[in-house]
Parts: structure tokens; sequence; C-alpha cells
């Protein structure tokens, strides 16, 4: 499983929260969630974004944008995309638009020691 280190400027966390709270969350996981499916990317192709190893499997495809459907409202996610290999994510559990997908990979993050 990949680590994800996820840094939050203290700055843009008050600004957002001094408007609309809801906002200022989907605006916070919406962040969080495109971090870790890059993550989960990098962690798939063994290979960061244009580095050229031996253990690499797949080559970088672009990106595409989805929805997903949260208590809080819409989000849109920049999904990766693998030239060969299909893209697999536990964000996104068989291309269903639901927070249940969304909750149990929080929770198997949380069971795993992601922080």
């Amino acid at each position: 499983m990949a680590q994800l280190n996820i840094t939050l400027n203290q700055e843009e966390i008050l600004q957002l929260l001094s408007k609309d709270h809801d906002q200022a969350f989907r605006e916070l996981l919406r962040k969080s969630l495109n971090s870790i499916l890059m993550a989960e990317s990098t962690a798939q192709l063994k290979a960061e974004p244009y580095e050229r190893s031996e253990e690499r499997t797949d080559s970088r495809n672009g990106t595409r944008e989805r929805d997903l459907k949260t208590w809080i409202g819409k989000i849109t996610l920049t999904v990766p995309r693998h030239r060969n290999i299909p893209f697999k994510t536990l964000v996104f559990d068989n291309y269903s638009r639901s927070e249940a997908a969304l909750i149990a990979s929080m929770a198997e993050m949380v069971v795993s020691g992601v922080a």
C-alpha cells in the first residue's frame, strides 16, 4: 500500500472555513481524495510520474474527471488513467458513485494505519 503524506496550508483552511463550512469540507475532501488516487496510481505502476525503472508495470495515460456523491455534496475528482492495465481504486467501487465506497475505503485506510 502506498504511503501518503498530506500537508494542509493553514491560511487556505482558515479562508475556506470562514466562508462556507460545507464548501470547505468538500474542498478538503476533494484534495485529500485526489492525493489518494495519485498515490494509488503510483503504487500500481510501481513508479512516480516520468520515472523510468525496471519495476514499472505500465505508463500513465492522463486523467479524467469523475463525480462522487457524498453527504456534503457532489465532489469532482481527477482520476488517473493507465495505458494498458486499468486503474483500480478503493474510492469508486465497480463504477458505483456512492458514499458507501468512500466510507469503506476510508475505514480500510484507518485499519491499515494510514493517518
